[in-house]
Formats: C-alpha cells, sequence, structure tokens
C-alpha cells in the first residue's frame, strides 16, 4: 500500500546517485500536533538502507516493531538487527547489538548501537513476539507494556517513535492509536466529545488503512477502556473498589459485549468516558424509597388565624417519601423498560450483510462514533470505501 502523499516521509540523507527521498512511511501527528510517530512498512531486502537513513535523518531513539521476520512460513520483514557477536553493516550505517532481553513473554528489548560517519547513537527496539497478522493479541496487557516502555526509553525529546509491523498499516496504527490515547490521558486533554472513532478516522488519514480489521477495532476499544478505567482509579481512592463492581473489561471480550448485566451498569454522566463505555463509578446504595424534603411557605401574618395556619404547617411532614418512577409504574412495556435501563433500540432497518454490528451488540455505547454503521473490511487492498473517505 503507498503511502499518502500529504504525510510521506521525504528523505534527504545521502540524497546522491542511487539514493532517492521515498520510503513507504507516514508522520502522524501526536496529541500536540507535531509529528510523534513515523508508521511505515517492514524493511525490505532493497529498502534497509533507506529504514537506516530514516532511523537516523528523524533522530528516532525508539522502535517499535509489531511482526515477526516470519509468519505462517512468508517472509515478513527483512532482519535490520545485528545478532550477539555479529555486528550488521548496512551501506555507511553500522549496527552492533548490545543488549537482549524479554521484558515479558511476547515483548523483545533490544538495544542497538548504530554508528555514521564517525557519530554513534542508541536505539531501543521494542519487538512484539506473538501478535498475529491481521489479529490481535490475546489480551491488552503487554500492547499497554509496550508503548509504556516505549516512553520511558524515549525520554521528553520530540522525536518520533517509529512504529511498523509488514505493511506498517493494521498492526502498527493500532500501536499508534493506544500510544496518542495514553498521551492523552497523561497531559490531561481528553476532549468532553472524545471519540475513539473520530480519533482512528483522523490516523487514517494520515496513514492509510491503519487499523484494518473489525477485530483490531475491537482490540483497540478495549485496550482503551482499560486505560480510562486505570486512569479514574488512579485519580481518587474513591474508585479503587470499581473493578469489584462492574463486568471484567477483557477476561473475555464476547461475554462483555452479550452480557446481560452490561445494562445495567451504571453509566458516568460525564461525556468523555461514556463515548468509549467505560463502566462508570458504581452508583450510592440507596433503598427505593428515598427522602424529599418539603417546602414550607413563611408564616403570612400574627393572631389566632396565623397561629392555625402555623398549626397546620407544622402538621405537614417535612419530609416525604419518594418512591422511584421506574419502580411506581411496574406495568410498563418491554420498550419502555429497555429505553429507562438506558437501552437503544437499533433501527434494524439499517443493518445488511456487509454491515457492522454494534461494538456492545445492541447496549449503550453513549455516543461512539462507530455506532454508524460501515462496510466489513475487505482486505489491505481492497478498503470499505466508508473506511477511507474523508
Amino acid at each position: 500500500m503507498p503511502p499518502d502523499d500529504q504525510t510521506r516521509v521525504i528523505l534527504s540523507l545521502l540524497q546522491e546517485e542511487g539514493h532517492g527521498d521515498y520510503i513507504n512511511g507516514n508522520f502522524i501527528r501526536g496529541t500536540d500536533g507535531s509529528q510523534a510517530y513515523i508508521a511505515t512498512q517492514g524493511p525490505l531486502p532493497h529498502t534497509l538502507l533507506d529504514f537506516w537513513r530514516l532511523i537516523w535523518e528523524f533522530g528516532v531513539k525508539v522502535i517499535l516493531m509489531a511482526c515477526q521476520e516470519m509468519e505462517n512460513g512468508r517472509k515478513k520483514c527483512e532482519r535490520y538487527w545485528a545478532l550477539q557477536q555479529e555486528p550488521l553493516q548496512i551501506g555507511p550505517f553500522c549496527i552492533t547489538l548490545t543488549r537482549e532481553m524479554w521484558l515479558n513473554p511476547d515483548i523483545k528489548l533490544r538495544i542497538l548501537q548504530v554508528t555514521f560517519q564517525k557519530e554513534s547513537r542508541s536505539v531501543s527496539q521494542l519487538q512484539y513476539m506473538s501478535w498475529p497478522d491481521r489479529g490481535v493479541p490475546s489480551n491488552p496487557d503487554n500492547v499497554l507494556a509496550m508503548v509504556e516502555k516505549a516512553r520511558h526509553l524515549q525520554g521528553s525529546g520530540p522525536n518520533p517513535l517509529c512504529v511498523h509491523c509488514s505493511a506498517g498499516c493494521g498492526r502498527t496504527g493500532v500501536l499508534c492509536t493506544v500510544d496518542y490515547v495514553r498521551q492523552l490521558l497523561l497531559t490531561q486533554m481528553i476532549p468532553p466529545n472524545f471519540s475513539l472513532f473520530s480519533v482512528v478516522l483522523e490516523i487514517r488519514k494520515q496513514r492509510p488503512l491503519a487499523i484494518q480489521t473489525e477485530e483490531q477495532y475491537r482490540f483497540l476499544y478495549h485496550t482503551v477502556s482499560q486505560m480510562f478505567l486505570s486512569a479514574i482509579q488512579n485519580a481518587s481512592p474513591h474508585y479503587q473498589n470499581l473493578k469489584e463492581n462492574c463486568v471484567p473489561l477483557y477476561d473475555d471480550a464476547l461475554s462483555l459485549w452479550t452480557s446481560q448485566n452490561l445494562n445495567a451498569i451504571a453509566r458516568p454522566s460525564s461525556g468523555v468516558l461514556r463515548s468509549i463505555s467505560v463502566p462508570g463509578p458504581p452508583a450510592l446504595s440507596m433503598a427505593d424509597t428515598y427522602a424529599v424534603v418539603q417546602k414550607r411557605a413563611a408564616p403570612a401574618g400574627t393572631g389566632a388565624g396565623a397561629g392555625a395556619r402555623a398549626r397546620g404547617t407544622e402538621d405537614t411532614p417535612l419530609y416525604s417519601q419518594v418512591t422511584p418512577r421506574a419502580w411506581r409504574h411496574q406495568a410498563l412495556s418491554e420498550d419502555a423498560r429497555g429505553a429507562q435501563q438506558g437501552r437503544v433500540p437499533v433501527d434494524e432497518s439499517l443493518a445488511g450483510p456487509g454491515a457492522y454490528e454494534d461494538v456492545a451488540d445492541r447496549a449503550q455505547t453513549g455516543g461512539l462514533g462507530f455506532n454508524l454503521r460501515i462496510g466489513r473490511p475487505k482486505g489491505p487492498r481492497d478498503p470499505p470505501a466508508e473506511w477511507t473517505r474523508v
């Protein structure tokens, strides 16, 4: 898939005969509008030099790799890093491996020393070893660990993260989006009308086909939900027991989408969290009735009449019990009950054989843009028009 011309990475280092300015990569803006990510294709045998030109020219300190060299018996990416005791020479670049370690069962960290024209730099590479092509990891924990480690290695500099898989589209887009939303949370820049769907569309404007499949979108949806839940829990001790009162977010994603208890989870009033369907804080424990203070008029005068009125006022109870409307009308129709419980009726006329179902499977998604039905993805070279139309 060729890069978008508007955001294409243009190389200038070593621009001489035989060294063009092209590489299959795009810049993706970060939360502050800067060129925070370079989403690129995994290096091929004839693009190894171009890849290291990109790394050196834009001062990349951290590379995120979401594929393996070989997947399902097919070559997916050329090895561009050195092995132990085996330096790798690519054109004028000399790459040596100074350290290699497993961060967890899925992620390997390599510290590379790159030398060019007597200048030497350290470049870190994080490789996710078990992420299937056009698929998703088993859970979001290690993906979150990967982007957190990347930011720790990156430091506070303005240099972009280089992110790639095989084609630099689906898995690459997931990683960029996860880190983008994480940065929004860390900088407290989440807008009131936050929509994960809009974030994905914006990233796809900059890197074609970023996040290719419905399965990848669902995984991204629940990874972001987990980030929001963690942010809520860390923000206030009031929410420390939130998980105990909510359906698990990703232990079993399918059970979450179809859970009969999902409609009963209290939703927060904030549009920010509602837009990604994060379970809200548990409702205050209350009985079926509650007290209401009666408003009393001030005495209008004095004398016997006033005294009688005062006695009448005193006879009026200060408090009265009010039964919630949902309990007063037990004979409501099924549709009315569904509306009170937060269910959103689905317009079945919009569905079709090539349409998505709602992310939460008819449960309330609280305004998520993905409720707009779009065509089922047909592959990296034949995407649905609605995904790429801007």
